[in-house]
């Protein structure tokens, strides 16, 4: 179904000049033909790029390798059609490692790989289905034994390489289980548990050091995870954002900011990547600074991009509204289901939950509010409750069922049956 849909779509199709799905490709080319980590259609194409985080090209240059002679739209989409799927199969695995019934299991996978937001997405050419793939294996693995918790927490690891706000989530969760009193009384601080947790997280922030040494050799700055936050930070803080209806509390190209410099024109007199990082941090300080009569009114907006349950584009396509009803249907189920899961999920996947959530709080007060972000970083997350909270419900339901059955069955006279025995 997803290649019908991606055939459908068109898998060759190019991606628009300048976007994400256009600089992860051209990145994943350059690795896949030997060129290095280079964007060569950037605007310093000769230097080691540092804008975008490398686990998605790492994953499309093996596609790349594996079909050499394939447009990179089409390696691309296929890609990420078949992380898509891989992302419903851990989905599955997941709620069943956290005690849900199979067929439930089965469902809950469905309504990912089949999500048409993540088949947009992936469909785009875009990072979010290889962050959920990865993210999601890793808790099936942290959650099957403690046999795989190193993997797991590797590959957990990798989800900062993917979306960089996430490098935070690993550090909030251990805080959160030795912080809060109801962690404390669950957790049993052993020393071989102690060992073993030290040792994953350990090894969870070995791809981020791995990255941030990485970019301290290519540009002598430390910590430097990506270059690409003073344009995302300018380019969701500016006049436009703040006032302009159409992009309120969401994000746009710096071009489109009102006596903006191009950024064309500004690679021509800054050295490199980290020089306009700067330069957008600055002019996104200065607007913040200058305009602290529009924050609230910003802040509101970020708020209701990112959680209102409206469309923002003016299409009103079949496309577009299945996409809302997906994740309006996600979000009814978590919330009414709430008395059946609350007290008996387990408490670690609740407190990732609540560590993601703070993550992804913070991304959206200092960048941007998103559906894109919403939804896939932390919404769907919340799916193993939902499909853990209709299981106790069927099973509530099943048991009074159970006791019905037996208390309509005639009961038999204890003195007849004594009798009965003794002769």
């Amino acid at each position: 179904m997803l290649l019908a849909a991606g055939v459908e779509s068109g898998l060759n199709r190019p991606f628009v000049s300048g976007s994400d799905s256009s600089q992860y490709a051209s990145i994943g080319a350059s690795l896949a033909h030997g060129g290095g980590y280079r964007d060569p259609v950037g605007l310093w194409p000769n230097s080691p790029a540092t804008d975008r985080v490398p686990a998605w090209p790492i994953i499309l240059s093996f596609g790349m390798r594996l079909a050499p002679n394939a447009p990179d739209e089409v390696v691309s989409r296929l890609t990420n059609i078949f992380c898509l799927a891989l992302v419903g199969v851990f989905m599955g695995a997941l709620c069943r490692k956290l005690g849900v019934r199979p067929l439930l299991c089965l469902l809950a996978g469905l309504y990912v790989s089949l999500s048409p937001i993540l088949a947009y997405f992936a469909l785009d050419g875009l990072s979010e289905i290889s962050f959920i793939l990865l993210v999601t294996a890793g808790l099936f693995l942290l959650f099957a034994s403690r046999r795989f918790w190193y993997l797991g927490a590797l590959l957990i690891g990798m989800g900062p390489l993917i979306r960089p706000n996430f490098v935070i989530v690993p550090v909030l969760f251990i805080a959160l289980v030795v912080l809060l009193p109801a962690m404390r009384r669950r957790t049993v601080f052993s020393s071989g548990v102690l060992i073993r947790a030290t040792l994953a997280l350990i090894l969870s922030m070995v791809p981020t050091i791995a990255w941030l040494l990485r970019n301290y050799t290519v540009t002598g700055r430390f910590p430097l995870l990506t270059t690409f936050y003073g344009e995302a930070y300018y380019g969701s803080n500016n006049d436009v954002t703040a006032n302009d209806l159409e992009y309120w509390g969401g994000w746009t190209f710096p071009d489109a900011i009102p006596n903006e410099t191009p950024k064309k024109v500004l690679a021509q007199h800054l050295p490199n990547d980290v020089a306009l990082n700067d330069y957008y941090i600055h002019k996104g300080n200065q607007w913040v600074e200058t305009h602290r009569a529009a924050l609230p009114r910003l802040l509101l907006g970020k708020a209701v991009r990112s959680f209102a349950l409206i469309p923002w584009d003016n299409s009103t396509s079949w496309r577009q509204w299945s996409a809302l009803s997906s994740r309006m249907v996600l979000l009814l189920l978590v919330l009414v289901t709430i008395p059946f899961w609350w007290h008996a999920m387990n408490r670690y996947y609740l407190v990732f939950l609540l560590a993601l959530g703070i993550s992804h709080i913070v991304t959206t007060i200092l960048i941007d509010g998103q559906v894109r972000y919403s939804f896939c970083f932390f919404e769907l997350f919340a799916l193993p409750c939902a499909a853990f909270g209709v299981d106790r419900w069927l099973q509530g339901r099943q048991a009074a069922a159970f006791a019905r059955s037996c208390n309509s069955q005639p009961q038999t006279n204890p003195t007849h049956d004594s009798s009965a025995a003794s002769g």
